[in-house]
């Protein structure tokens, strides 16, 4: 027995020290990072140079950002491959780094081989200023994407092993004109950065030696958007894409999986019913200005909405303010900053303010009623449901009037724009009591309310087409709609994303591609979507060229791996990345898979002649 494992451990030991040696050989790898690109729009852009990456490689438009959605945490994770409780950026201002502990894949890569040519340009200087200008052997920061192209291509004529390029304007489009397919500037935008990246492209493959060299092309972003800006957890500001392409990459589009599949939301709406819909990309509907809608100082007075959402930013729901800031004066619904989960109520003077919350978990797709009165000399009262949330003292609060009229899915400039659905907005005078409230938050509105003399305006918001919503006591206080669309209550479709690519991956990839071997006890987040280079000595197989079989797949409590021929080094990773089991074996195996948690599993099988990688998802 002794003698068996002496003989694995010294097999185990050659192939490390053997692929140690073997590391990079002529592969290379070129990062190209957009920043602020929403995939649903890259998928409206006529971007025809990444649209020919993604035939050549991997492709995912369902990657994620499951951390802070701001550029300094997303361009750490995507240099390190760690999450921000790693690598310790959680704003823009780089305070709290960690990267003494969890350095850039860059700085690895030097640390391995101080004689690779590393290099990288940004239009957005904070990620070379504080991540990368240490790392590589030339950092620039430049002033446009432009200049971003052009010094790629330069760099191109030289002999570089590693390239990080940075463009930013797609995400100053966004913040400038909205995050959305709806909106021109942000498509064109993208296509603008198409272009840049089709220079880059040309000059890569105008190479002398390129048919020589084996090109690993990785094209991301570290966020999208919703309205102006990101910085939140909704889908719209995490989900990203994904492109790893090379002429080694095999061809492969990685999507969400179909969780479940629920019935329609039946709170409070009836099946079917025409519900207003907003995309968060500045629509709105706006009811002009009118003496009905006047506030002053002392009107008390009852707000009711419906809403439904799967997101909770920082946005208007319905309001009479520029929600630029809190003490502006009016009221606003809107969320906790900056991402919920509770929904809030803010009213304002322009002296001074005053903020509640309510209560949390209602961005799950489901419609709910939020509603809140106002006792001009005491307290404002929101309630979810028609349950009571909290209170606040509002008797200090002035003049709430703005004379510009309220707004539904924005703020009165048209920011903070709201992604869902709303209806049933009722505007009462006077205070509506806990039962009252309770009792007719998700019935419809009749003559039988106990308060139906104190009803100034009704939004039923039912219409189902046209580019007004009616009042149903005064004509003169219908609402214009911009952008929002009329939509039936549907089934909703659940995705599961836990089985696709997500942005920390991305250094990970390429430090497989270049042959480092990630050592486990560096603690990624990420992992690999390519088998490695192909320059190492391995034959690189995909898992339809060996005769390796595992199953069964997906699996329960056992994993059987056949058609092992001879002693490979046998290595499993969990979906982060993180090393589950190493072992040598000389034959076919079976593990006990029991204790292991539901996902995604990666095995890699490494011989002296070849390495291959299978995938196995446990599932109950």
């Amino acid at each position: 027995m002794h003698n068996i494992k002496t003989t694995f451990l010294s097999l185990f030991l050659l192939l490390f020290s053997w692929s140690a040696q073997g590391q990079l050989g002529n592969s290379r790898v070129l990062i190209i990072g957009v920043d602020g690109v929403r995939p649903d729009a890259l998928e409206v852009a006529n971007t025809p140079n990444m649209d020919a990456l993604i035939v050549n490689g991997i492709f995912s438009a369902d990657a994620l950002n499951e951390d802070i959605t701001m550029s300094g945490p997303g361009w750490s994770a995507n240099l390190t491959g760690v999450w921000s409780d790693s690598h310790g950026v959680t704003n823009n201002d780089f305070t709290g780094s960690n990267f003494d502990v969890f350095p850039s894949f860059m700085k690895r890569l030097e640390m391995s081989n101080p004689g690779l040519n590393t290099h990288s340009v940004c239009h957005w200087g904070p990620i070379n200023d504080y991540i990368l200008e240490a790392d590589v052997d030339e950092a620039s920061n430049v002033t446009s994407d432009a200049a971003v192209a052009s010094s790629g291509v330069s760099i191109l004529d030289g002999d570089p092993h590693a390239i990080f390029l940075h463009l930013d304007d797609v995400d100053l489009a966004g913040h400038s004109f909205g995050y959305s397919t709806a909106v021109s500037q942000y498509v064109e935008a993208i296509e603008n950065a198409d272009e840049h990246i089709g220079l880059v492209i040309e000059a890569l493959e105008d190479r002398p030696n390129y048919n020589a060299e084996n090109w690993l092309v990785i094209v991301t972003t570290d966020h999208g958007g919703i309205g102006f800006g990101h910085g939140g957890n909704s889908l719209d500001e995490q989900n990203v894409f994904f492109i790893a392409s090379g002429n080694s990459v095999p061809m492969e589009v990685i999507e969400k999986d179909t969780l479940e599949v629920l019935p329609p939301p039946l709170n409070c709406i009836a099946p079917g019913a025409s519900e207003l819909t907003f995309t968060g990309g500045g629509d709105n509907v706006y009811i002009p200005q009118s003496p009905e809608l006047e506030l002053g100082t002392d009107v008390d007075f009852t707000l009711e909405l419906r809403m439904r959402t799967n997101t909770s930013p920082d946005v208007a729901m319905i309001g009479n303010k520029d929600w630029d800031s809190g003490l502006n004066p009016g009221f606003v619904f809107s969320f906790e900053y900056p991402s919920g989960p509770a929904w809030k109520v803010n009213i304002s003077d322009g002296n001074s303010r005053a903020d509640a919350n309510g209560a949390a978990g209602i961005s799950d797709g489901q419609w709910h009623t939020l509603s809140c009165s106002f006792d001009r000399d005491g307290t404002m009262k929101l309630y979810t449901d028609g349950v009571f949330s909290a209170e606040e003292d509002i008797s200090q609060i002035g003049n709430i009037d703005v004379d510009m009229g309220w707004f539904l899915g924005s703020d009165i400039d048209g920011g903070y724009s709201f992604s869902g659905s709303l209806a049933e907005l009722r505007f009462w005078h006077g205070l509506l009591d806990d039962e009252t409230i309770a009792n007719w938050h998700c019935a419809a509105l009749t003559s039988d309310h106990p308060f139906i003399e104190g009803l100034q305006a009704h939004w039923e918001l039912t219409e189902g087409s046209g580019l007004e919503i009616a009042n149903s006591l005064d004509e003169s206080l219908a609402g214009v709609i911009t952008g929002a669309t009329w939509q039936s209550s549907q089934e909703q479709v659940v995705f599961d994303y836990s089985n696709t690519p997500r942005i920390v991956d991305v250094p990970v990839t390429a430090m497989e591609h270049l042959c480092l071997e990630v050592d486990p006890n560096w603690n990624l987040d990420g992992i690999s979507w390519v088998d490695g280079c192909s320059s190492s000595g391995l034959v690189q197989t995909n898992s339809d060229q060996l005769p390796l079989q595992i199953f069964p797949n997906p699996g329960r409590d056992i994993l059987t791996l056949k058609g092992i021929q001879e002693v490979s080094i046998i290595s499993v990773f969990n979906v982060q990345g993180s090393l589950i089991r190493s072992f040598a074996t000389p034959r076919d195996f079976t593990l006990n898979t029991t204790d292991w948690p539901d996902g995604l599993y990666f095995i890699r099988v490494q011989s002296q002649e070849w390495i291959q990688e299978c995938k196995w998802l446990k599932q109950n």
